[in-house]
């Protein structure tokens, strides 16, 4: 009763991001176990996350009880800087449940449909300046997570902020698993071979692709996590901040959208995929929020 007590009690400083990373990893552990022989250090991953999710029940107390504006800070946003280290995380379970890729049926998903392969057909129109545009489009996905979230840190709209979290890290999660289950490749993987252009910017094609390169997993494309968790922040932002969601927003997850195909990291099927699962979850989150925070929609 005691250890009940105390759980519960510990239980009541997480915030809904925070228990929807918990269910993660958890439902993360579980398929380790069962797929463990796909795996190397399987059992090193297991204890990882457990301590983790055990980590969680003891910092987020103490982090409660400390005052001041960076410590609010902290509490708030360490998840935020924390989304590339899950990523990196996932990447060593991308074939831990099937070993196949399934790209071939994606690919004569397009070929049928279209008549041609994008990733192909785009190849014919390839720049520097377009490819810097580009290339620079891609780049902004990693700001738009912190910016859509300082709109509302910025205006002392916490409840907003953590609903905003929370619907974004379902957005990741869902993707993940879909990883997990259904890895496909992507373009700059499994038809190298047929992609024959040099993708030459002016400034910051280069480091912005090398670190891409670096970065990314093969196994992962399907849906665009990119374009899911982007088209997430714009609906909720949408129904909150009209304004700034399309004036700002809504421009950035067009030019987005399209540099993943531009750049060979992602089907368009990868887009559509990454689309409806976005608006599917970014209508949601914004519906449900609405009626938590009915007197927080401005213009």
């Amino acid at each position: 009763m005691i250890m009940k007590k105390v759980f519960s009690d510990r239980l009541t400083h997480f915030k809904l991001f925070e228990k929807s990373l918990c269910v993660f990893w958890i439902i993360l552990t579980v398929l380790v176990a069962l797929f463990h022989k796909n795996i190397e250090n399987a059992r090193l991953h297991i204890i990882i996350h457990l301590v983790l999710i055990a980590g969680l029940f003891i910092v987020l107390p103490w982090l409660d009880q400390k005052s001041g504006k960076y410590w609010l800070f902290s509490r708030y946003w360490y998840l935020v800087i924390s989304f590339p280290l899950i990523y990196w995380d996932v990447g060593n379970f991308l074939h831990l449940v099937t070993p196949l890729e399934f790209d071939p049926l994606i690919l004569a998903f397009e070929e049928y449909l279209f008549g041609v392969l994008p990733n192909i057909w785009i190849q014919n129109y390839i720049n520097p300046y377009l490819t810097e545009v580009m290339q620079i489009s891609y780049g902004i996905y990693w700001i738009t997570i912190p910016l859509g979230a300082a709109i509302f840190y910025s205006g002392k709209r916490l409840e907003l902020f953590e609903n905003l979290l929370y619907y974004i890290t379902i957005t990741f999660f869902v993707s993940y698993l879909i990883f997990i289950f259904f890895p496909v490749c992507g373009p700059r993987f499994f038809i190298a071979g047929q992609i024959t252009v040099q993708y030459e910017g002016l400034i910051f094609t280069d480091p912005l692709r090398d670190f891409v390169k670096q970065g990314g997993y093969r196994g992962g494309a399907f849906p665009s996590s990119h374009v899911g968790v982007a088209v997430t922040v714009l609906v909720i932002l949408w129904h909150f901040r009209a304004r700034i969601a399309k004036r700002v927003f809504l421009p950035l997850v067009i030019a987005l959208s399209l540099a993943t195909v531009y750049g060979q990291y992602h089907y368009v099927t990868d887009v559509f995929a990454g689309l409806i699962m976005g608006l599917g979850i970014g209508f949601w989150g914004a519906r449900q929020m609405q009626k938590k925070f009915p007197g927080s929609i401005l213009e």
